[in-house]
């Protein structure tokens, strides 16, 4: 088993759901997987694939998003893509979930049907992959359905090397779109926005290590806004920094005594997925960068990409971010 985490949106359908950013990451995935997959199965990719969702609105972006990446999705030799009633007396090796809800629009539907999820899963020979919102799977209502799919992926090596591509619903008419690559490109930008005259900030770096924001100059670009009236607010996962430092003090600990001291406040949230930077209300950083932990160098070095948003149209998304977080945060 093993997941993606996609920043997507859910949107209405009439009496159904869909996602287009699932739809398309999925499809990328599938494009990019294809000659590793037919060179181990020794068949088409369409033979090998399967793909799942609750919702029939959700079929028809997968279908068009699969098209467009050369994927046959009609006709005797087309990839089988559909409700759970699909695959429903068939296994393919590789099962791939689109579980649509978000945190725009979250609902009951899976939930309500335990054995939805069981077939899917049944259905994989070999892999079954989640394509969606990890934060909201992991949020979902203890013992039901989602709730259980969260605790089997609930471990970092689950997490595909995968880079979804960019929310279209995001770019508007900003024209190009900016991208940001590895660690030095993300460095540069936060001290870049950090210095600005913006008044608020939001961090999700699931990961914090004190020493990476003293290494990158990152601790003090925050003092020096703090000190300028800005506002900070830091989400990170207790559970994924629980190591005792030299000090004896647990690594978010270590971290947020720090960060109390600037004037940041430091939020923890179990089970958090997302990699965000916002600031003010018309900009919007996402992609897989652990802004404050992150190896810098060495053997454990991750490729990783980010995509800036910019413009008034961002405001609702970055609502919907920091309303989602306040809900999900306990203390």
């Amino acid at each position: 088993m093993g997941y993606a985490h996609i920043d997507g949106k859910a949107v209405k359908a009439g009496n159904s759901r869909s996602n287009s950013s699932e739809a398309q990451a999925i499809a990328t995935w599938i494009s990019q997987s294809r000659p590793l997959l037919e060179s181990r199965y020794g068949r088409p990719v369409e033979e090998i694939v399967g793909v799942v969702t609750p919702f029939g609105a959700q079929v028809l972006e997968l279908r068009k998003a699969c098209s467009a990446n050369k994927i046959t999705v009609f006709g005797r030799s087309a990839m089988t893509i559909g409700t759970v009633h699909a695959l429903q007396g068939a296994e393919r090796p590789v099962v791939l979930f689109s579980p649509v809800y978000s945190k725009h629009a979250d609902g009951g539907f899976i939930d309500a049907s335990p054995s939805m999820l069981n077939v899917t899963v049944s259905r994989a020979k070999d892999s079954f992959l989640v394509f969606g919102d990890m934060d909201l799977l992991a949020s979902a209502a203890p013992g039901s359905p989602r709730a259980l799919l969260s605790k089997f992926l609930d471990q970092p090596c689950r997490e595909l090397e995968f880079q979804p591509p960019p929310r279209t619903d995001l770019q508007a008419s900003q024209g190009q779109l900016q991208s940001l690559r590895d660690a030095a490109e993300h460095d540069e930008f936060l001290l870049r926005i950090l210095s600005s005259d913006a008044r608020r900030f939001l961090i999700v770096s699931p990961w914090i290590k004190l020493r990476t924001m003293e290494r990158t100059g990152i601790l003090a670009a925050l003092t020096t806004a703090v000190d300028r009236g800005a506002v900070i607010d830091i989400y990170a996962d207790p559970l994924l920094n629980s190591d005792l430092m030299p000090n004896g003090a647990r690594q978010i600990d270590e971290a947020g005594t720090a960060l109390k001291q600037i004037g940041v406040t430091l939020h923890r949230l179990e089970k958090l997925h997302s990699k965000i930077v916002a600031v003010d209300d018309n900009l919007l950083c996402v992609g897989s960068f652990n802004w404050l932990s992150a190896d810098r160098e060495g053997q454990y070095v991750r490729h990783e990409t980010s995509y800036v948003y910019r413009g008034e149209h961002i405001e609702a998304e970055i609502r919907a971010t920091m309303e989602d977080l306040r809900r999900r945060t306990k203390t």
